[in-house]
């Protein structure tokens, strides 16, 4: 991925394009438990009418509470939580990536 921007404009913090070209466009959280669904109708929405991303992802260094999942997964944007994230530093680490 290519960040062509880190803005946090609109409640989007960085701004990328893929190797496949599509534009990826990432939100990070801090506080999960704080995330509710209208916060990610928000982001989904600003997605689709300002940015125009095709990949919407969230990032949450905690848990996703259940009606956040769902919402996330009825509006098309990618959650990624804490487990996901050592999950994806563990196997950087095997691969001598990180």
């Amino acid at each position: 991925m290519t960040v062509t921007a880190s803005m946090g404009l609109l409640g989007t913090d960085v701004v990328g394009v893929g190797a496949d070209g599509r534009r990826w466009l990432m939100r990070c959280h801090h506080d999960p438990s704080r995330l509710e669904p209208a916060d990610v109708h928000r982001f989904a929405d600003m997605v689709r009418q300002a940015r125009r991303g095709e990949v919407s992802m969230m990032v949450v260094p905690g848990t996703v509470p259940d009606p956040v999942l769902h919402t996330a997964a009825q509006a098309g944007v990618t959650l990624v939580d804490a487990g996901s994230l050592r999950w994806w530093a563990a196997l950087q680490s095997e691969n001598g990536s990180a």
